[in-house]
């Protein structure tokens, strides 16, 4: 069983709301409140109007990278970390903490945007663009097994939002409160596209992508692409991204899984 980190930018009262309606009682930590970058904007999460509907802790400020690296230090080359929102708690934990990347046993992160198209806005590339600065010290860190999954290949993975609907159902409270909590995109966008799903199931099943090592420069000065980022192929690079995804065996993956952790809630089983 691997022991598993995860940094994401959602909101801590949704992750615990979420937690609690699958079963599970999970240690959250508040993350850190500014950037390293500063960009004048970051929203509250669409969903959190629907806390009101289900039971959940209130979260106060944290020192979220302190926390990350207390469970890697107990845990040397045995953590699995994953970031799936800005990096700012990461570069963070790098900056205070700088043997923790060498004692991850691997981080896996969306994040990132290399396609051959421009984006609309320099912000389509969120994680990134968030917190520049963070991203270059993630990008630019020195781990065992460091892998990032683009919006270029998320994309590929987009449904629209019937198909969302059928493949998270609502037969459990845990997709009851996953589709409460998500309603909101899924309205207006009327589609769904699984960006943080494939950075998970990439993390326990590398063989769904192809990858290929390199460098990556991230735009830190440049306002109209800040946040940009570009790949270099480099077999001794830092970091190993993902270029294309098998969407079958992704799918089979993830409702499987969806599948297993209803069933296993629902037997009311104990968690640690």
């Amino acid at each position: 069983m691997e022991k598993v980190l995860l940094d994401t930018d959602i909101g801590g009262d949704i992750d615990d709301a979420i937690c609690r309606a699958g079963g599970r009682r999970i240690p959250i930590v508040a993350g850190l409140d500014t950037t390293l970058q500063s960009i004048g904007m970051y929203p509250t999460p669409e969903g959190a109007d629907a806390l009101q509907d289900w039971p959940h802790s209130i979260y106060e400020k944290g020192d979220a990278p302190a926390f990350l690296y207390k469970k890697i230090k107990e845990n040397p080359h045995e953590v699995v970390l994953m970031g799936i929102g800005n990096m700012t708690n990461i570069a963070t934990l790098f900056i205070n903490y700088p043997d923790a990347a060498g004692l991850l046993k691997g981080l896996h992160v969306m994040n990132g945007y290399f396609g051959e198209n421009p984006l609309p806005q320099p912000w389509f590339n969120w994680n990134s663009w968030a917190d520049p600065l963070a991203c270059e010290i993630v990008f630019s860190a020195d781990i065992s097994i460091h892998r990032a999954v683009p919006l270029e290949v998320t994309d590929l993975l987009t449904m629209d939002a019937g198909q969302a609907e059928i493949l998270l159902g609502t037969d459990s409270d845990l997709m009851k409160a996953v589709l409460s909590f998500g309603n909101a995109w899924l309205k207006s966008s009327d589609k769904l596209t699984l960006h943080d799903p494939l950075a998970a199931v990439c993390a326990f099943h590398p063989e769904i992508c192809q990858f290929e090592r390199g460098n990556v420069r991230v735009e830190t000065q440049w306002e109209s692409h800040m946040g940009a980022t570009t790949f270099t192929p480099c077999k001794n690079g830092s970091v190993e991204i993902a270029r294309t995804v098998n969407r079958e065996q992704f799918y089979h993956i993830l409702s499987s899984t969806l599948r297993g952790a209803c069933a296993e809630g629902e037997k009311g089983e104990k968690y640690v």
